[in-house]
């Protein structure tokens, strides 16, 4: 028996090896690909559009300056059409007022020309018929591809139907579908509108005041259209009993969708490997106004409990990342969890979202470590740690990934990058066994603090779960989320080092080694411009404590951090010292045997007598 678990733990350390520990972009399915799909840009021509700006132009006029810019610098390769509303029927009670809307270029490839042309045609006229607009961008991008809608008002709707409601009923139809809202100089109610639109829309919104941010928030919005914020693998649709529940693979990503209906959800995760360690980690991203909170269980199929955890998002605004991570290790290869060919991963919504949103589930399996005993424990991270890079921007700018899946791959170093108020943005790196990820991000020093300014840091492990130590804060007192009063305010976040725990479900480490993804939130006040920020991501500390994930079977009794004698090389014995020491007890047998003779002769002869 041992035999054959050894046999199949080293095909799954050789799987490793080939894989890595974390599941494989190659393995999943992206929810952007497709030659179908695209961005249409929905454009607000009403008659508040010709209102003046802060800066003195137009609305319009600065509307039509940014988007030439933007559509000049999108690769020709991309799919993006045009649409107007507002731009033909005066009066809300003119028949046609209501349904005036056009799209004026196709969505299509290298279309660039037709593009700025029409832009430079429109003028300020009409209503705000965006419900109608939506409906209509809706049809134009079709059924197939990832497709996007990007809206771009100064006011609130004034005809039905209700525009909000439109965008709830357009994400609802596809995963692939995303409503991304730009509010330009609006007012309380109108903004208030417009966030709906995004949120319903699985969208983001961005507020801006004048033609720089403006230009600014199309660059951004227009690209993350065709990279958004998304979630990536192969569909998958949770069951309500486990007699139906779907199987999952380690090594394969998953997305799934909560707030369906259906719950709780159950998945079937099938082990490869008797007695290996396996992690789950679910990771999606909540829209601006909501909370959301699950009972996320991991048991056996007969129900054998192996962990728990509880995931709670509450967006208000602010980041709204949502992540988990449950492992089945239990102390012992032996355990039923470690045992068990089938675990059964339930996620129960005791407070779902508004909306349904999708998430990824990321599994990760690998052989339980030979050499356990001679691992070091687990162990806290740094409290009032300090960055040894200087924070100054040194390594350039640089852009994050709008997701977890579209993140680059940075060097630690400090980098500038210019974030838009509730923008987030991704970084992976790189932290082997032994190792800290710490990170901070902090307004530049040289330029004023916008309004209101905040910032949030997480770092999640290869399976996407928060792995950021809240209570390690920087020297200064800094932590990983706060206001930014000033310019040179930071938020700063650490990690335990990375290392192997045979008790996962106790606290949560990080216990992965990979590439941990680094995410940061930047948050202001409306109609802020564009900020600046100083992100600093360094890896700290030596290679050590490194697994031995080969597949050779453990020891049946072993325990973490015992440090248990390693079975000694044979030729290394020094055969002559054992040799005397054997004699030597010998000799002391001999002579403990003769002196008990001696005393029960003696005994018996007294009794004689």
């Amino acid at each position: 028996m041992r035999r054959t678990l050894a046999a199949l733990a080293l095909a799954a350390a050789l799987a490793l090896v080939t894989g890595g520990l974390a599941p494989q972009p190659a393995s999943a399915t992206s929810t952007t690909s497709g030659a179908d799909g695209g961005l249409v840009m929905v454009l607000d021509a009403s008659g508040s559009m010709a209102e003046p700006t802060s800066d003195g132009t137009s609305r319009m006029a600065a509307a039509q300056s940014a988007m030439d810019v933007v559509i000049g610098s999108i690769p020709s390769s991309n799919r993006v059409g045009l649409r107007v509303f507002g731009a033909s029927v005066v009066g809300q009670s003119s028949p046609g007022a209501c349904t005036d809307s056009e799209l004026l270029v196709p969505i299509a490839a290298d279309n660039r020309a037709a593009l700025q042309s029409a832009i430079d045609g429109i003028a300020p006229f009409g209503e705000t018929p965006i419900g109608y607009a939506l409906q209509q961008a809706d049809q134009d991008l079709g059924s197939t591809g990832q497709r996007a809608i990007l809206l771009v008002s100064d006011g609130i709707a004034n005809c039905e139907p209700d525009p909000c409601v439109v965008a709830a009923e357009i994400a609802a139809n596809d995963i692939r579908m995303r409503i991304d809202v730009i509010g330009f100089d609006v007012d309380a109610s109108a903004r208030q509108q417009l966030q709906c639109i995004a949120d319903r829309g699985r969208g983001d919104y961005l507020d801006v005041s004048e033609a720089a941010s403006l230009q600014h928030a199309l660059e951004r919005l227009s690209d993350r259209a065709f990279r958004p914020f998304d979630v990536v693998g192969e569909p998958v649709v949770g069951a309500a009993d486990a007699e139906g529940a779907p199987a999952l693979a380690p090594g394969t990503q998953y997305v799934d969708e909560l707030g369906t209906g259906v719950n709780p959800l159950r998945y079937l995760v099938h082990r490869g490997t008797p007695g290996s360690v396996v992690h789950v980690g679910i990771a999606g991203r909540l829209p601006h106004d909501g909370s959301l909170t699950v009972d996320a269980s991991l048991t056996t199929a007969d129900g054998q409990p192996c962990d728990t955890t509880t995931i709670t998002a509450l967006s208000d605004d602010r980041f709204s990342m949502f992540t988990g991570r449950l492992s089945a290790a239990e102390g012992s290869p032996q355990h039923p969890c470690a045992t068990a060919d089938d675990l059964l991963l339930t996620l129960d919504a005791t407070e779902p979202p508004a909306a349904p949103v999708a998430f990824e589930i990321r599994i990760a399996e690998h052989p339980w470590p030979a050499n356990l005993a001679v691992l070091p424990l687990p162990t806290d991270a740094e409290r009032g740690w300090s960055l040894a890079l200087e924070p100054d921007g040194a390594a350039g700018a640089v852009v994050g990934g709008s997701s977890l899946n579209d993140a680059p791959l940075v060097e630690p170093g400090s980098y500038t990058t210019e974030m838009l108020p509730n923008e987030f943005q991704f970084f992976r790196v790189q932290a082997d066994w032994g190792q800290s990820v710490r990170v901070q991000a902090r307004l530049d020093p040289q330029l004023p603090a916008p309004p209101s300014a905040w910032g949030i840091l997480q770092v999640l492990d290869p399976v996407g779960a928060d792995v950021a130590a809240l209570l390690a804060t920087a020297a200064d007192g800094t932590r990983w989320s706060q206001s930014l009063p000033e310019p040179g305010a930071a938020v700063a976040a650490t990690t335990s080092p990375v290392a192997f725990d045979a008790n996962p479900g106790l606290v949560r480490r990080a216990v992965m080694e990979g590439e941990h993804i680094v995410a940061v939130g930047f948050g202001a006040d409306a109609g802020t411009s564009p900020s600046r920020l100083v992100v600093t991501i360094e890896v700290v500390g030596d290679t050590v404590g490194v697994p031995d994930l080969s597949g050779a079977a453990p020891a049946e009794e072993q325990e973490q951090g015992s440090a248990a004698a390693p079975q000694a090389d044979l030729a290394a014995v020094p055969w002559s010292l054992v040799g005397t020491l054997f004699a030597i007890g010998l000799v002391l047998i001999a002579l403990i045997a003769l002196a008990v003779w001696l005393y029960q002769r003696r005994g018996r002869r007294s009794f004689d007598r």
